[in-house]
């Protein structure tokens, strides 16, 4: 069974959630605090959020920080 990540990336710093879940529970997360002061949201307006793959490093969704 495949898990997943929620990474944040811009082009000074990369951080991972360190989630070892499902694609749906990481995308109701970013979801839930995107625009939120939660989390590493505020330090990465503008830039992209992902859900990732941890075993094939796959990026299975995508979206703005707002």
């Amino acid at each position: 069974m495949k898990t997943y990540d929620v990474h944040f990336n811009n082009s000074e710093n990369s951080n991972r959630k360190g989630f070892k879940t499902t694609r749906q529970y990481c995308i109701t997360y970013i979801r839930a605090f995107n625009g939120t002061s939660g989390g590493y949201f505020p330090d990465y307006k503008g830039v992209t959020v992902s859900v990732v793959c941890n075993e094939t490093g796959e990026t299975v969704y995508e979206v703005e920080v707002y």
